[in-house]
Formats: structure tokens, sequence, C-alpha cells
């Protein structure tokens, strides 16, 4: 009896991490009152995402699939503010996968008037880019 209750527990272990590689990339802005972010971010998997324009203190999210076995998914994103300044950054590595699938990480890229922030799971890496500055 107690082999098979510890067979049941194992198999639901396995069933229930199975179907976990679902995770989170998110871009916020932090700018200032009335500032819109753009946002444009597409996928090495030939995933485009439409032009979102996030409104301050407001955040967009991507979910993001992990498929391991050595294919790695990763997200990159164009950001760009300003009306007669422009100010943008290109993310190469917005979310980069790992080998094997993960679940439930977060990266959050925080879009400052000084530059972009980076959070990996609510832990703040610091600040990652300054933003190039083009006049239109």
């Amino acid at each position: 009896m107690n082999y098979l209750v510890f067979m049941l527990v194992i198999a639901m272990c396995f069933g229930l991490n199975e179907g976990c590689n679902v995770n989170t990339l998110e871009l916020l802005n932090q700018l200032s009152p009335g500032s819109i972010l753009k946002v444009n971010c597409s996928s090495n998997r030939n995933h485009v995402e439409p032009l979102q324009e996030v409104k301050f203190n407001g955040k967009y999210r991507v979910s993001v699939f992990e498929k391991g076995l050595g294919e790695r998914i990763v997200w990159r994103c164009l950001l760009r503010h300003g009306n007669k300044v422009e100010n943008s950054q290109t993310i190469w590595r917005a979310y980069r996968g790992a080998r094997e699938p993960r679940c439930g990480e977060i990266r959050s890229w925080i879009a400052k008037v000084d530059g972009i922030y980076m959070e990996k799971n609510l832990k703040s890496e610091g600040l990652r880019y300054h933003w190039i500055v083009t006049k239109k």
C-alpha cells in the first residue's frame, strides 16, 4: 500500500511540472506623468508583437513559452519615447530561455528618465541601458 501511495505522489509531481514552461517578459513605464512608452518586441521564433503604447505607470506583458532541449527562445524589444527628441534603446536579450524549461520566471524592464533598469524575479539588477537620443 505504501508503495502505491509513493508511486501516485511521484506521478502527480511529474504530471504537474510537465506543462509548466510559462514565463513573463514585462515592460514598465516609469518615465514621467503623461509620457508614453512605445514598445515593439519579437522573438527568434518569428513571433512579433504589435506596437504597444504603454501609459505612465502602465505595464505591458508577454507570455514566454520555453521549449528547452537546447532550443533557447530569445525575445528582443525596441523601446522609444519622446516628442521632438526621441529616446530609444534596443534590448537584444530582453528574455533568453534556458537549456531546460523554467517555470514562473519574470524579466522586468523598467523605463525611467535616466535609462532602462532590469529586475529578475522581482530582484533589482540595476541600470542596464542609457537612452540613445536622436532629434526628429
